[in-house]
């Protein structure tokens, strides 16, 4: 019997002594990751991180949270009695109730790499950015982590577990211009090793260095905007805030009385799927263990449902909303109870390659960097950011821009979309292909 049955006999010997309602989440981390910097072994480790988190619901419907990094048996006692005392003063909440149907997932393998592989696929990415053109000068940062992580949630009568892989990259590369350097980074975070791209982040982490190494102060212009990938996922961040049920129910969502009501786009149908094979948040059970599903939020521009989880589905129940359906609970960190969260979370391609968008309007600018994203107000969707990037003339760049204000609304701004790239690529969890918008005040 290894350490890990040892605690979950243990911790189920626990719950069943334990007449109220109790849960253990523990999560496994082993894995190692390297990192150059400027060229040399900056770090290079293995390591195994754990942690338990209980949760101690008690008669007044109140909730206690505790947490330990040590999975030996007084931790893990100490942890629980600690739970049970907090939940006096605890906040509200409920546990999932039913016989719940997991879906079916097919396990991803994990693919072990050696430190030496890791290190040869490390020096072929900084070949391929300093072969890519004579201005990329330096390679800041270049960083492979891999490994497995493993997910056990126990209540009584209920032991859930899931296992998956991850392999991360990060690089930021420096380009130099005839009057100004800049630097860009580029990130990839997977669970198929067949999906795991270093080299092809790192191509477009050069192309947007040396794009952004060009850019003078740019000017006044009324022109459709292309967004691509990169940084259309920072916009659909933003807007995840309004497909919580919470915060739908607490009247802060701008969306809070749009279900049925096409909003968007009609080119615009945004899906939260936490079955997506090969992304990191792809599991049977969401961290309250109830089954995570699909969802189409957004059906061609039309607002469709939001997200819950347990607590904030029953009070939507309660309120006689349609369509709810939990599955979105996701804990932050060790500290944090069970909040929303999106599973896999992103906007369904179109048919157009980038430079087929590009020539669907005579003048075009593409966002290659937006600076002020964190300062953008989610319940009223405004935002004033800075971008910098190419301007287009029949397809053609013709001139690079920074320092240009763009100030508007998000929900506009997915209003506008006129066609949607077929280019769909993932950051982490969320995804999306290039957005066309029509025109847009970009201020010099």
């Amino acid at each position: 019997m290894n350490e890990i049955e040892k605690v979950t006999d243990f911790i189920k010997e626990i719950l069943q002594k334990e007449s109220g309602f109790l849960e253990f989440w523990i999560e496994i981390e082993e894995g190692q990751e390297i990192e150059k910097r400027d060229g040399k072994i900056f770090l290079k480790e293995k390591y195994q991180d754990t942690s338990l988190v209980v949760r101690y619901l008690n008669e007044k419907g109140n909730i206690g949270l505790s947490y330990t990094t040590l999975l030996n048996f007084e931790e893990i006692l100490n942890t629980y009695l600690k739970a049970k005392a907090l939940s006096k003063n605890g906040v509200p909440g409920i546990f999932p109730q039913g016989d719940f149907k997991y879906p079916e997932i097919t396990l991803q393998k994990f693919e072990p790499i050696s430190s030496e592989e890791i290190v040869s696929i490390l020096n072929k990415v900084e070949n391929k950015a300093l072969s890519f053109d004579k201005n990329i000068k330096r390679i800041e940062k270049n960083k492979i982590s891999c490994g497995k992580i493993k997910y056990l949630l126990l209540r009584k009568d209920l032991e859930l577990s899931w296992e998956n892989p991850f392999y991360s990259f990060i690089i930021s590369v420096v380009a130099e211009g005839k009057n100004k350097s800049a630097s860009a980074y580029e990130w990839q975070e997977v669970t198929d090793w067949n999906k795991f791209k270093p080299l092809e982040r790192t191509e477009l982490a050069c192309e947007k260095a040396l794009i952004l190494s060009k850019t003078k102060k740019g000017r006044n212009l009324k022109i459709s905007v292309l967004i691509p990938p990169f940084i259309a996922v920072e916009f659909l961040e933003l807007l995840e805030f309004s497909f919580s049920g919470e915060e739908v129910i607490k009247g802060r969502s701008y969306l809070k009385d749009k279900i049925g009501k096409k909003i968007f786009s009609e080119k615009l149908s945004l899906h939260d799927n936490g079955l997506f094979l090969g992304l990191p948040e792809t599991r049977p059970f969401d961290d309250e263990g109830v089954p995570q599903n699909k969802k189409i939020l957004v059906d061609k521009g039309e607002v469709c449902c939001f997200m819950y989880d347990t607590y904030w589905a029953e009070v939507a129940k309660k309120q006689g909303y349609d369509n709810v359906i939990s599955g979105n609970a996701r804990r932050g960190g060790l500290a944090s109870f069970p909040k929303i969260s999106s599973t896999n979370l992103y906007i369904t391609p179109g048919t157009y390659t980038k430079e087929e968008l590009l020539k669907l309007q005579p003048e075009i600018f593409e966002i290659y960097e937006i600076l002020g994203a964190h300062t953008s107000n989610p319940i009223s969707g405004d935002f004033s950011l800075g971008v910098s990037g190419v301007y287009y003339k029949n397809g053609e760049p013709v001139d690079y821009f920074c320092e240009i204000a763009l100030a508007g609304n998000l929900f506009e701004l997915f209003k506008r979309i006129v066609e949607i790239g077929k280019d769909l690529e993932f950051y982490g969890s969320v995804g999306s292909p290039s957005l066309l918008i029509e025109k847009l005040d970009l201020g010099g």
